[in-house]
């Protein structure tokens, strides 16, 4: 089996070392999305790309890990900025895509 040598994956790997060996958070050092769901009525997504799709029906957010939908009803974006995106509503699913 061939090794992958790439730069990349060599940068990864030693991020991935310094998070487990230092319990860093992984969010932080690896750029990895970190969501938080409070029942059925709230979701906090911190390190997110983008906002692909947004109704009062489904949310899509784009993040290093894909697109993560949110479907429920009277969604709506109480805060956004740069960092972090805090999304109300009844919300009846959540995945990635």
């Amino acid at each position: 089996m061939k090794k992958n040598n790439s730069p990349n994956t060599f940068v990864n790997s030693i991020k991935k070392g310094l998070t487990d060996g230092l319990d860093l958070p992984n969010e932080i050092i690896l750029n990895v999305p970190l969501i938080t769901i409070v029942g059925r009525s709230k979701i906090v997504i911190e390190n997110f790309k983008n906002i692909v799709q947004y109704s009062n029906e489904i949310v899509k957010i784009n993040t290093s890990c894909g697109i993560f939908k949110i479907v429920g009803k009277d969604i709506f974006l109480k805060e956004l900025n740069k960092n972090k995106i805090y999304i109300k509503g009844t919300i009846t699913q959540f995945e990635f895509i």
